[in-house]
């Protein structure tokens, strides 16, 4: 049965890439697995965010991280995506094993055209030259002649479905649905997916049993309410917003407050922050806001001289902007054996409405990071991070950004929550 049929048009440059990093999959543009990644990803981000408000996830210290979920809680998390919500579970033990209840089809509609080769320096999109950090460092240390990499341009459309192939529980479907729906608005696909790159949105109506989650007439803030709530009644758990609690071991959407008193710009923060950026130009706002994670830009737009250190580079906390951030021997470096990276807690998608542009930036603060750093540049220096300092530095590179965009000529509002 169909769930929901979905029609989606790009709304900035999607690097894809397949078998070859540099090139398009000719097969798979837009790779199935990669929306049920991120779809995966969504979706267990709103059950681990349950379970902590209600105080049912808590995590424990592991070598070398501060903190992770339990065995027990990280099973518990895994079956409820799996087998409750019916993503998909591979038993370790091969006995509760559960193949997913959807079927995900992804069929290109009008995309041989949006084809581009890019070669570094600004980028068109949409008539206009842009220029994004990321393009150009997917091209770096190429030969000449190799200087090149394959990407999708906006205005290429796909088709999503999503079929039920065994029968689920109305909140389960809608758990599920609603997650997709979190990650197509809060969340791009492809290299940069995190950063602005690769965003869609839906183009006409939606189709199918479950369309009215996809309504564009939906708020975002509407969407994580109504995710949350249902989330929380398929799992069958009681929150406790009104107490305060340590950083959960692991991203998740969640309404409860913090231990310790954080703020930014006067407003607590919260495990997961949602702030809502608009621009009278979309290619304006995804250049500013996607190359805010370059510390030179930062710093030219904030302190008027792209030499000069920010507050993340004075103190030492720029790692919370995702690591490694490592260059030709420089920069941060994680200690933790096993671990050689960490996905960045700042997650902007950038959307056009009629070409002007509205973007947000998700902020999850959570434990999961390591617990020993090294720096090493014009000195070297070795960092040992707390749970407070996680929560401190994302509320600086979160304030860091709202003045930056400000200071862009955007407005800025924190909408959730």
């Amino acid at each position: 049965m169909s769930l929901v049929e979905l029609e989606l048009e790009l709304e900035t440059p999607l690097f894809a890439g397949g078998h070859e990093p540099q090139k398009l999959d000719e097969l798979w543009i837009l790779r199935p697995s990669e929306v049920k990644g991120v779809w995966r990803w969504w979706t267990r981000a709103l059950v681990a965010g349950a379970l902590y408000d209600s105080g049912q996830l808590k995590g424990i210290g592991k070598r070398g991280i501060l903190k992770a979920p339990t065995p027990a809680e990280a099973d518990r998390i895994s079956k409820i995506v799996g087998i409750d919500i019916g993503l998909g579970y591979a038993d370790p033990r091969g006995r509760l094993s559960k193949a997913s209840n959807y079927s995900l089809i992804v069929e290109p509609i009008d995309v041989e055209r949006f084809k581009r080769t890019y070669r570094g320096g600004p980028i068109a999109i949409r008539g206009e030259q842009v220029s994004l950090q990321r393009a150009t460092l997917l091209t770096l240390g190429k030969e000449a002649d190799r200087k090149h990499i394959e990407y999708l341009a906006p205005g290429a459309r796909f088709r999503l479905k999503i079929e039920e192939q065994s029968s689920a529980n109305r909140e389960a479907i809608e758990t599920a649905l609603l997650a997709l729906s979190l990650a197509l608005t809060f969340e791009g696909f492809g290299k940069g997916g995190r950063r602005g790159l690769g965003c869609f949105r839906v183009v006409r109506p939606p189709r199918g049993t479950y369309a009215t989650l996809f309504d564009t007439r939906i708020t975002p803030v509407e969407k994580v309410r109504h995710a949350i709530s249902v989330v929380r009644r398929l799992t069958n758990v009681k929150a406790i917003e009104s107490e305060e609690g340590e950083l959960p071991p692991l991203p998740s959407i969640s309404a409860r407050k913090l231990a310790g008193n954080y703020t930014i710009k006067e407003r607590d923060l919260r495990p997961f922050q949602v702030v809502e950026i608009k621009g009278s130009n979309a290619n304006r706002l995804l250049e500013g806001l996607h190359n805010f994670f370059l510390r030179g830009v930062r710093a030219k737009k904030l302190l008027g001289n792209h030499k000069t250190p920010d507050i993340l580079r004075r103190q030492f906390i720029a790692w919370a902007l995702g690591l490694p951030r490592e260059q030709r021997g420089t920069g941060y470096k994680i200690l933790a054996r096993d671990v050689d990276r960490r996905a960045s807690p700042l997650l902007l998608a950038v959307h056009e409405i009629a070409r002007e542009g509205i973007a947000y930036l998700s902020v999850f603060v959570s434990a999961d990071w390591p617990a020993q750093l090294i720096w090493r540049g014009e000195i070297t220096r070795q960092i040992t991070i707390s749970e407070r300092d996680v929560a401190t530095a994302l509320a600086t590179a979160l304030e860091e950004f709202v003045d930056y965009a400000e200071k862009c000529g955007f407005k800025v509002n924190f909408i959730w929550p």
